[in-house]
């Protein structure tokens, strides 16, 4: 489906099958920012939910900065438990490309085998883009193809339009997080010191 950006008018595929069970999803515009809502097509409008008995006073607040000490926590912990890799081939390069979303047009390097994406600080790739959670995906590089795996986003990780798990992409495929699509490149080096 098309949706329009209400105060730009910028225009966006997306993806029905994001909104899973949900009647509307927000979307923040990658142009001019603004936060908008999206409705699923054809879906009936929720019943609205009564009113907390509970008095706003007496609402718990949750502590969110011991709630991201605990995610870091949990995120490196699981990072350290995964397996070594091998280093990546020094004859070859391997690059990320942003095809589409907000940060279209750049190209990173990859050095290290293991590469985790997201949204958050901590992510080797940070992406600006709503729909992609702070610990959204991870590529592990094996010679010339590589491993994407979801890391239980909530949005999803998609190769060739698929919501996965985890899949193997070759050279120049592409997948996409959220509103972003990546192509992974593989590039053969050549040593110019040899005529």
């Amino acid at each position: 489906m098309i949706v329009s950006c209400p105060s730009c008018k910028a225009r966006y595929q997306y993806d029905e099958a994001r909104f899973g069970e949900s009647y509307s999803r927000k979307l923040k515009c990658t142009k001019c920012a603004t936060v908008f809502d999206v409705t699923r097509p054809g879906a009936d409008e929720p019943e609205p939910e009564p009113a907390s008995p509970i008095p706003a006073a007496a609402k718990v607040v949750p502590d969110t900065t011991r709630q991201l000490d605990l995610q870091k926590l949990a995120a490196s912990r699981a990072d350290s438990e995964l397996p070594e890799l091998a280093p990546l081939s020094p004859r070859r390069r391997y690059s990320l490309a942003v095809i589409l979303g907000a940060n279209a047009g750049q190209i990173h390097q990859v050095g290290k085998p293991r590469v985790v994406l997201g949204r958050g600080a901590e992510c080797d790739l940070q992406l600006q883009d709503s729909e992609v959670s702070r610990r959204h995906a991870m590529l592990e590089i094996h010679g010339d193809e590589a491993l994407v795996s979801d890391l239980g986003s909530t949005n999803g990780t998609y190769v060739d339009g698929v919501r996965i798990k985890s899949a193997t992409i070759a050279g120049n495929q592409e997948f996409s997080l959220g509103t972003t699509t990546l192509m992974f490149i593989v590039t053969d080096v050549h040593d110019s010191a040899a005529g």
